[in-house]
């Protein structure tokens, strides 16, 4: 229920729509919506969301359809970024790295209905929440230097289960800190609205655009690190929504259909 899945929501005013978590599917013998493949006419266009080598990427790459690609994660481009007709990026930092391709266009936003400031106060239950998966490159570490109640709520890494335990019992319950896994986004919107400071001290690979525009949604005060540029640029200026993402994507995918 994030910001994508709000504008795909929105789209299908305009386009029939199919949709597929290759994430999913890749973990079922008999997935229900098979993959695209090269000799597949069913559609006119192909989106996808992924950094460079990911799965969706690998999927999409060898595809004759007219297709796109949102970009997450800093991956760089490979030569094959050119069999993409658009590319949508997130951020003005990455943008620079794909000013190569033809089509590029901002796309990005979040699922304003679900993530923005209540009407009545909540109770404050946490100083610092972090958002976000179990992983070094998010430096939960750095939250061991906050004081007062912290919580981070995000994903334990299914296929690194070693490294997600060192650092939710190591570095953050034994801290006095609490964690927890992954939670339905309205119980994540009520975490947000729950505490004061939404902390993101992930290095500049580490993700965190979408929950800083979440954050700043429902009223936290947001901090980074000062060595994340990408998430910098976020704590200031618009807020993007998915009316926002869904008309950015309408374009992109218009403009390669014509």
């Amino acid at each position: 229920m994030d910001g994508l899945w709000a504008a795909i929501q929105l789209l299908e005013k305009d386009f029939e729509i199919e949709q597929l978590n290759l994430s999913w599917s890749a973990e079922k013998i008999d997935p229900i919506i098979p993959h695209p493949s090269t000799d597949d006419q069913r559609y006119d266009f192909v989106l996808g969301w992924g950094a460079f080598g990911s799965r969706v990427d690998k999927v999409l790459q060898p595809l004759p359809h007219k297709k796109g690609l949102c970009i997450g994660g800093n991956a760089m481009p490979p030569d094959g970024a050119n069999a993409y007709d658009v590319l949508f990026y997130e951020t003005k930092w990455y943008r620079p790295q794909i000013n190569f391709h033809k089509h590029i266009v901002h796309a990005f936003g979040i699922n304003s209905d679900l993530f923005n400031q209540p009407n009545l106060p909540f109770p404050i239950v946490w100083d610092y929440l972090g958002v976000g998966a179990f992983a070094l490159w998010k430096r939960w570490e750095r939250l061991g230097d906050k004081k007062g109640m912290r919580m981070v709520v995000g994903e334990i890494q299914r296929e690194n289960l070693t490294e997600s335990k060192i650092i939710c019992g190591r570095l953050l319950l034994e801290d006095g800190a609490m964690v927890s896994d992954m939670v339905h986004p309205f119980d994540l919107a009520n975490m947000y609205h729950w505490s004061r400071t939404l902390y993101i001290p992930a290095d500049i690979n580490g993700g965190g655009e979408r929950a800083v525009l979440e954050g700043r949604a429902c009223g936290l005060h947001v901090e980074i690190e000062d060595d994340n540029p990408k998430l910098q640029e976020l704590l200031t200026g618009e807020i993007w929504d998915e009316k926002y993402y869904a008309r950015q994507l309408k374009q992109g995918i218009l403009e390669c259909l014509i």
